[in-house]
């Protein structure tokens, strides 16, 4: 297979479908980390389904979590759906003249072991956010579409030196890619 490209200035694909892996898989579930989470974020679905608070004020605050694997080689895609988007109710009604309204952001990506969890916030982390943004260390890219309710996005982590995205990070929407692989930072590289 070979994915398709639908943002601006994306090249034509150069990653194949890796072959079949008969290593044995890892027997631990992947699923997020309560101790490595913000206070304000909910497991739903049996661990499939992560919702941030947003009453009594929650909703001006970031709700952040990490799963309990690491990677350090190979080739690595999680994919993520936003499922419901939330416009929280305000005391005094949403169109009080002085009451911020809350935008609600996604960002998926990767981070160092005991980093921050605030993705792309640091040097230890890199992460897409739902306008199409690639963030490293507080500095924003504009590099795909926007992410929207109930598309399905992908994160390809790279870190095969065979290949010729090696030591990057993609962006997929729907099985297509719109993002050019974005290099990996030299402080990210090999660490889990």
């Amino acid at each position: 297979k070979v994915a398709k490209t639908s943002h601006e200035g994306v090249a034509d694909e150069l990653e194949k479908d890796a072959p079949k892996d008969a290593r044995p898989r890892i027997a631990e579930t992947v699923g997020m980390v309560t101790e490595d989470s913000t206070l304000n974020v909910i497991p739903t679905s049996g661990g499939k389904v992560l919702m941030g608070l947003s009453d009594a004020g929650l909703q001006f605050l970031v709700a952040a979590s990490r799963t309990n694997v690491g990677v350090k080689s190979g080739r690595y895609m999680f994919e993520v759906r936003v499922v419901e988007v939330l416009l929280p109710t305000m005391p005094g009604g949403r169109m009080a003249p002085l009451q911020p309204i809350p935008r609600q952001q996604c960002r998926v990506g990767f981070s160092k072991k005991g980093s921050s969890l605030f993705l792309g916030e640091t040097e230890d982390s890199v992460c897409f956010d739902s306008d199409g943004c690639f963030i490293n260390n507080k500095h924003k890219t504009n590099v795909a579409e926007r992410f929207v309710r109930d598309n399905v996005f992908g994160v390809l982590l790279n870190l095969d030196p065979a290949s010729p995205n090696a030591n990057t990070i993609s962006l997929f929407k729907d099985g297509r890619r719109v993002s050019k692989p974005q290099p990996l930072p030299e402080g990210l590289v090999g660490h889990a």
